[in-house]
């Protein structure tokens, strides 16, 4: 993994985030016409990140990833995990699943789910995750399009028990 230091996000990184997001979701060579479709819900703003536990890896002073942990009730979701084009396959996406988890886990959460680009799939698998089921999500020429949907157990992990010692 690069030098990258994960940190509770502040409230002045919202506007790198959703610029950050941005650049992620275009990596994936999506055409600009879905990337505009989605200009909404890439953007991540101060308020949703009060809201919400979020964190950020960080290089210097470089904002490389973003991930945040939604509470709905009793279980959890990953949102915007997202990491600079340039530093994925580094190891940032997973040391940022794994506080968000461990933090779900100090929080009495048993599941976190996770609402799944499908080329992100394969990563969160990796991690521990497993799919439950699949939303429709139609765009302009692929009306049969939809995505994984993903869940952690935490209890189930491989590492579980290291994730609780990191509480």
């Amino acid at each position: 993994m690069q030098q990258a230091q994960i940190r509770y996000a502040q409230l002045d990184d919202a506007e790198s985030a959703s610029r950050l997001a941005w650049r992620a979701k275009s990596g994936w060579g999506y055409s600009t016409e879905w990337l505009e479709l989605w200009r909404q819900s890439l953007t991540i703003t101060s308020e949703y990140m009060r809201a919400h536990e979020s964190f950020v890896a960080v290089e210097g002073e470089q904002l490389v990833g973003v991930c945040i942990l939604e509470s709905r009730g009793g279980e959890g979701a990953l949102e915007h995990l997202w990491i600079e084009p340039a530093y994925q396959r580094q190891g940032i996406g997973r040391a940022l699943v794994e506080r968000a988890l461990a933090s779900a886990a100090s929080g009495g959460l048993s599941r976190v789910q996770v609402e799944s680009d499908p080329f992100a799939e394969a990563f969160y698998t990796g991690l521990g995750a497993r799919r439950v089921g699949l939303r429709p999500a139609p765009m302009p020429g692929a009306p049969e399009r939809t995505l994984p949907l993903l869940e952690f157990t935490l209890a189930d992990l491989p590492d579980a028990a290291k994730i609780e010692q990191a509480c």
